[in-house]
Formats: C-alpha cells, structure tokens, sequence
C-alpha cells in the first residue's frame, strides 16, 4: 500500500489564530483583573472599616475574598475581628470587648463601585455563617464601642475618623454562632450552641454620645446554653431551644442609659435546669412561653425539689424552719400588663391557673423555736412588698400537700391533704378596701372533706376564717389524731362540724357546731404518763356524751372557744388550734359553754310544750 508522504499539512488561518489569541487574552486578562478586583475590594474593605472609630480599638482580619460581579455578593472567608494589643486611641470608658471569627462572611447587593471608589461599604444583607464569639466583660455597664464626641481626654488623632453614621440592612443574619461569655465583674462565665439570629430592616444611627438603632423583626433561637456563676445564690443554669421573637424593636444607647420600645414580643425555652449554689436544691422547667400581644406566660413540667435528705437541710438552721419543695403541672398567667411591669416596675395580672400540684412540707420539732421570730398575717406580708402589685384571681386545681413534721420525741407525724382546690382574690399592697381571700375545698387523708375560707385584713393585722367538715367516719382519722394525741377513736360519726372566727394579733374567738353519734373514745394515758398537748387535752376518766345532741329531742351544743395566739407562729397555727379547741370545748365544755347550753336546753323546753 503506497501513503502519500508528500500531502502538505493544512495551516490555521490567520484569523482562527486571532480568534484563539483573543481568547486566551481575554481568559488571561480576566483573571488577572478578577484576581486584581478581589486585591482591590480587601484593601477596600479594610480601609472602609478602618475609615471608622471603631478600628481605633478593634482590627479586622481575613485570609480570602471573593466577589460575584453579575450577584453584587462578597464572600470573605476566615475572618477575625478582635481587639487591638495596644489601642490607637485611648477611650476610658470602654470597660470590656469582645472577639469574632467565622468561616464565611457573606455580603450580599454590595454597591462594589461605591466601595471600590469612595471605601464606603453600602449593602442589603450580611450573613455570618458558624462564627465564635468571645465577650469578655468587666464593668457593671460593659460599653464595647466607641461613642461620637465623647471625652475631653481622647488624644486628638492625627486624621479624623468617621463614627458609624447612619446604616442601614435588609437584613442580618447569624448562623449557628458558638458564644463564651467570661463576666468577671460578677465572676460568672456561660456557654451558647447554635445561637442563630435573624434581623430585618436593620437601621444603626450614631450620634454624639449615643447609638441608636432599630429592627422590624428579630427571631432568635438558642439551641443550648449552659452557665456557670461563682457568684451570687446559683451555681449552674442550662436550657435548650430558647426562642425570642420581637416585632418593631427600637434601641437607643448613651453612656449611662438604654431606652427601648416594640411593638410585640414572644419568647420560649424547654428544659430549663438551675441548680443552687450550695447544690441543695434543683429547679427545672419543663417548658415556658410568653407572649407580650397575648398578654400570657405558659409553664409545663415545674419543680422545685432538693437533692439531699431533710437532715442535711435541717443541719443549716439553728431553730425550727420550715422546708417546701414540690412541682407544677401547668401553671398559666392570663392578662399580663406588661407595660406596666416594664414602663412603670407595677405588676398587674388578671388570673394565674395552677394544675397538677403536689407539694411537701418538712418541720423539725425537736430543734427549739425562734424566741425573736414574730411571723405577721399575710395581709402585712402582701403589703411588705416594695412592688406594687395587683392579682385578681389565683386558682390550683389537683392540689396534693404532705405536711411531715418530727415531733419533739422524733416520732414523725404526717398529714396529707388531697383533691384540693385552692383560690386566692385580691392580693395586692395597693389602696384598697377588700381584703385578701382565700377559699380551699379539699380532703384530709382522703377521707373528711372540708371547706374554710378566710379573709385577711391589709388594714389590721387580723383575719375572719369560717368552715365545714362533711360527714365522716371518725375512726379514719386514727392515724392523724394518735399523732398528736394519746387516744383512738373506736368507733362514731362526725356529722356535722361548721365554725367562723375572728383571729387577732394576740388571740382568736368563735363559735363551733360539731355533730356526732356513737362516740367512744380510748385514752391511752397509762402508755404516755408523761403525755402533754400544747393544743388539746382529754381529762382522764371523764365520761364524753357519745352523741351531740344526746337526744332528738335536746338542743346541739354550739360552743363559744378562745386560744391565744403563739407569737411565734403564723396564721396556719392559729387556725388549727382555733378548731382544736372547738372540738375540745365541744366534748367537754368550759363553765361558761355549760351555762350557755344549759340556757338553751330551757329555751328548747319550752319551745317544745308550745
């Protein structure tokens, strides 16, 4: 086979090599002047933050940028913004700082002639994605930056530099940032993951000695915090899935003041843990939600419960001290003003509703009472409290209370209260002629059922208190009375018992109706010889009427008591002795009750030959 060696070979054309040349011109050029743009717009970005006073106390660093001409975008990658070794000028207010980094600073609808040519930074929206922030804080008010014309004893810089001026943003984002916050003023330091926030209608104005600045919406979330203090009453506190949400917010910052306005806010968290600085007690929240526009804060899942047995506790305390612990269900605050709290420190709400109560109370007899201690009614509490307040109406549905107490001989004693209802009007320190009520329908062991309602007085230090017990089996309250006292009840029926009273500062009075039949009565003196009640004592040998009335044809006995009050005891105390000593008047009458009864039988007599 022949090959033709002499083909000649064939030749580009002059103008396919233009074409070819040009374009490799042009690619060369266009990185050469896409790489020189990106030289360019750092120098300019540099110069524009250093252009400001803000760059006197703070430097901004970064290893790459990128522009996307056509988008108007600019990414800048590692960046660093952090304080200065040594200030180019010194501010001294500025007590405390902070330091940025991030992976990609992204801004978007970049006016990049304007930058390129006059340094000055215009744009739409800036997004930080996984930055770190470090805020170290030193002061009681932590002043970061620089204000405009502020102190006389700023050095006079060598070329004049901008404040802030005005800014603007569509919008400002923060994506996934990881904050350390170190406060050594107060020596406390806290930890955030996946702190995301988001800004719109952005607008920073500087003016001399103040910023301002306002959003059009704010939505922030924290995805876990956690915060250690070394100061003040709390060790730990952590919480996830915080939210915040603000509609129409508005700032304005002096050196000595923050004043603020918005439209709406809401805000949210789950799991909320804090534990005391001692490590005794726990408190945790399941959930919480609150809505300014709604006027309402929403709690799930409370507790407050300790982390140590009641001896632990009770080695604190010198004299008796009373210990609550316990947990809500669902606890919801209607009607908020929160105007009023924020504006004008008033606390006003409508309703607060509780559910699925469960409470406990711990007190230890055996240590000796407080001689000085002088406990007032809660009339004076309420009205002892520096906030002015007003709530209408509290209710707790699903209340349970266990009451333990160690009694003088460390025997222990316990009372549990059950299917409670508790409600509660008027609790306010405001001028007001009411008093403060309180209503609680409930049973005791599960077993009597009662009613009692009181009214304090915020004028005097007294209250009126009147109840019922329904009818009952007295023999299921064995377990409570050989507590308290040397006898058991064998057998008999509680009718009826119903009382009102009037207790003062130093003593209480009322009248009692207490109904039975078939009463009979153990005391066991001869196992406690040296036995002694501080509220009721039963006469050996005395022979009780087993019914009240004796017969169907004879008056009840309705008794006039009297206690004096134990100044060292709160008004719970002087409620039960008041009834205690009703019972007791009851079954064995004083002379004066003798002869009030005795007076009535006539006037029955009488009455029944009519």
């Amino acid at each position: 086979m022949n090959t033709d060696t002499n083909t000649p070979k064939k030749k580009w054309s002059v103008f396919k090599i233009i074409i070819l040349s040009s374009f490799v011109f042009l690619v060369i050029a266009g990185v050469l002047l896409y790489n020189n743009l990106n030289r360019l717009l750092s120098e300019s970005l540099l110069k524009s933050f250093n252009s400001t006073v803000v760059s006197d106390v703070y430097e901004l660093k970064f290893e790459n940028l990128r522009v996307n001409v056509f988008e108007g975008t600019i990414r800048v990658f590692s960046v660093v913004l952090q304080p200065r070794e040594k200030p180019l000028r010194v501010y001294p207010y500025i007590n405390s700082s902070f330091r940025l980094t991030t992976e990609k600073l992204t801004l978007k609808n970049v006016e990049i002639f304007t930058l390129l040519e006059s340094k000055e930074l215009n744009l739409e929206r800036i997004s930080i994605t996984k930055p770190e922030i470090e805020l170290m804080l030193t002061g009681k008010r932590n002043i970061m930056l620089p204000f405009k014309d502020t102190t006389a004893t700023v050095s006079q810089p060598k070329a004049e530099k901008k404040s802030l001026g005005s800014f603007k943003l569509n919008e400002f984002q923060l994506i996934d940032a990881a904050f350390h916050v170190i406060n050594e003023g107060k020596q406390r330091e806290f930890k955030v993951k996946d702190f995301n926030i988001s800004m719109y209608d952005l607008v920073i104005n500087q003016d001399p000695g103040k910023y301002g600045t306002s959003f059009n919406q704010v939505a922030l979330s924290i995805g876990e915090l956690s915060w250690d203090l070394e100061k003040g009453p709390l060790k730990h506190v952590g919480f996830k899935d915080f939210k915040v949400g603000v509609d129409s917010l508005a700032l304005e910052f002096t050196l000595d003041t923050m004043i603020y306005r918005f439209h709406d806010f809401n805000t949210g968290l789950h799991d909320l843990d804090i534990q005391t600085k001692d490590s005794l007690f726990h408190v945790a929240v399941k959930s919480f939600d609150l809505s300014y526009k709604d006027k309402s804060i929403k709690l799930k899942g409370v507790s407050f419960k300790p982390n140590v047995s009641h001896a632990v506790l009770q080695r604190k305390h010198q004299y008796q001290n009373t210990e609550f612990s316990g947990s809500v269900g669902k606890l919801e605050v209607k009607d908020v003003n929160f105007d009023s709290l924020i504006y004008a420190k008033k606390l006003f709400i409508d309703e607060i509703k509780l559910d699925n109560v469960k409470a406990t109370i711990f007190k230890d007899k055996t240590k000796p009472i407080d001689s000085a201690r002088r406990p007032v009614y809660l009339g004076q509490t309420v009205r002892a409290i520096s906030l002015p307040l007003l709530i209408k109406h509290v209710k707790a549905t699903d209340v349970e209370l266990e009451n333990t107490e160690r009694k003088p001989d460390s025997a222990y004693a316990k009372v549990n209260i059950t299917k409670a209802t508790l409600e509660v009007k008027n609790i306010t320190n405001l001028s007001t002629r009411d008093g403060l009520q309180m209503k609680a329908d409930a049973h005791i062991n599960g077993k009597a059922h009662f009613k009692v309602a009181l009214t304090f007085s915020y004028q005097k230090p007294q209250f009126n208190f009147e109840g019922e017990v329904k009818k009952f089996d007295l023999p299921d309250l064995n377990t409570l009375i050989q507590a308290y006292t040397p006898a058991q009840i064998n057998k008999g029926v509680s009718d009826e018992i119903s009382f009102v009273g009037l207790a003062e500062q130093t003593r209480a009075t009322g009248t009692m109706k207490f109904l039975y039949h078939d009463l009979e009565i153990d005391l066991l003196l001869k196992e406690q010889a040296k036995w002694k009640s501080a509220v009721i004592a039963f006469a050996a040998n005395t022979v009780l009427n087993s019914s009240n009335p004796v017969s169907s044809d004879s008056p009840p006995r309705e008794v006039k008591f009297s206690i004096q009050r134990d100044m060292t005891k709160g008004f719970i105390n002087v409620l039960i002795k008041s009834i205690l000593n009703g019972l007791k008047e009851t079954m064995i009458m004083s002379k004066e009750n003798r002869e009030i009864h005795k007076a009535s039988k006539k006037q029955s007599k009488k009455d029944n030959k009519k």
